[in-house]
């Protein structure tokens, strides 16, 4: 039976079971409660049963019972699916461009950019791989203004961070020079150039402190032809171990955003609330002396109340070691820019106490080693002609 259907019979006459005997209706799970018959049957027979006996259909079944499903939350439905629509849209939308400059001029022109490549409010997020491209371009057109800049996504706004490049004589052997140099231990594996000289191929292993891109342009085997300020990004794969402990029971509390300002008087010690008085443990409270002058018999204070929800977490320990790692993830997340990220995690050492789990964890993480070393003038001379590692 395609389209089954469980039914209620309004009679207890044992006509009705001769009924379906006699008209040869097919059914299963007949019983009797409360002087009714209920059963499973089609559809189609409890079309013919209707015609002589009051019933009711309490369950469907099969196609029909789909179809009456989605009929009944038809409106939960749409709605839940252009509740989706809008949360993708939302999501995926910049409602933020902040550049990070006090130069009007430099403002000027990296508004100008992001523009031409659609970066602005109430467009589309871009792609890492578009956001790397972007940056790319964006360095190559204003070379002349620009020497560095970083476009970072935090949540649905992008935080513009550049560098301004400072002119001057870059070809004069005089001045002085700088080293793009790794931060920290590393094994390279992306680098861009627009000046200097590499020192370092894909897949070298590199310390901290050790050139990767020199100032120094070398003609010939050890001859210096000139020295600049290196400029380029030096990605590469670095590790870190991170040791995470999170308790089977424990309260998360979350910032709900709400903030109440409470205004009172502070007379000879005792509060007398102007206006915003709100007691709750739910609170953070941050206090602000407004009104204190000496031929003022009181003191008026403002106190904003930032209102927090908590939640209980009792977990399993399968969900405590996912939390474990959850926190772990976000912990290194916390450090990385958006064009950085995780390339891979491993669990080195698992301990499970009676209150809480302990993980010790190990990442390899694609992030951006390269930082610009400024090297004084006077030490160096024109018949130096080391290439320095």
């Amino acid at each position: 039976m395609m389209n089954k259907v469980y039914i209620k019979v309004n009679t207890n006459m044992k006509s009705f079971i001769k009924y379906l005997t006699l008209y040869k209706i097919d059914f299963d799970n007949l019983e009797v409660h409360d002087n009714c018959y209920y059963l499973y049957t089609s559809y189609d027979n409890y079309k013919r049963i209707r015609r002589r006996y009051d019933c009711t259909i309490l369950k469907y079944y099969g196609k029909k019972g789909l179809y009456y499903f989605f009929n009944k939350y038809k409106y939960m439905f749409v709605s839940l699916i252009w509740g989706i629509i809008l949360i993708s849209i939302l999501q995926n939308t910049i409602f933020d461009v902040v550049i990070n400059t006090d130069d009007d001029n430099l403002y000027e022109t990296i508004s100008n950019s992001l523009r031409k490549y659609d970066i602005l409010k109430y467009k589309k997020k871009k792609s890492f791989e578009e956001i790397s491209f972007i940056k790319e371009k964006i360095l190559e057109e204003n070379k002349d203004d620009l020497e560095w800049i970083e476009i970072k996504e935090i949540g649905c706004k992008y935080e513009i961070m550049i560098t301004k490049r400072i002119k001057g004589k870059e070809n004069n052997l005089n001045d002085n020079i700088c080293h793009i140099v790794a931060k920290k231990d590393g094994l390279i594996k992306h680098i861009t150039s627009s000046k200097g000289e590499k020192l370092k191929a894909i897949n070298d292993y590199v310390k901290k402190g050790d050139i990767i891109i020199s100032g120094n342009i070398i003609k010939g085997e050890d001859t210096i032809k000139n020295k600049v300020c290196a400029s380029g990004n030096v990605y590469a794969e670095v590790w870190y171990t991170v040791n995470i402990s999170v308790p089977y029971n424990f309260t998360e509390y979350i910032n709900t955003g709400k903030i109440i300002n409470h205004y009172y008087l502070d007379i000879f010690g005792k509060e007398f609330t102007i206006m915003g008085k709100y007691d709750s443990n739910n609170v953070m409270s941050n206090k602000k002396l407004i009104i204190d002058k000496p031929y003022l018999f009181f003191k008026l204070y403002k106190e904003e109340k930032s209102i927090y929800e908590y939640k209980n977490y009792k977990l399993s320990k399968e969900e405590t070691y996912n939390e474990a790692i959850k926190r772990a993830d976000a912990k290194i997340k916390n450090k990385l820019l958006s064009d950085e990220y995780i390339i891979s995690k491993k669990v080195l050492k698992k301990e499970e106490f009676s209150s809480k789990i302990v993980l010790e964890i190990f990442f390899k993480v694609y992030e951006n080693i390269g930082e610009v070393l400024v090297v004084e003038e006077e030490l160096y001379d024109e018949g130096n002609s080391n290439r320095g590692t």
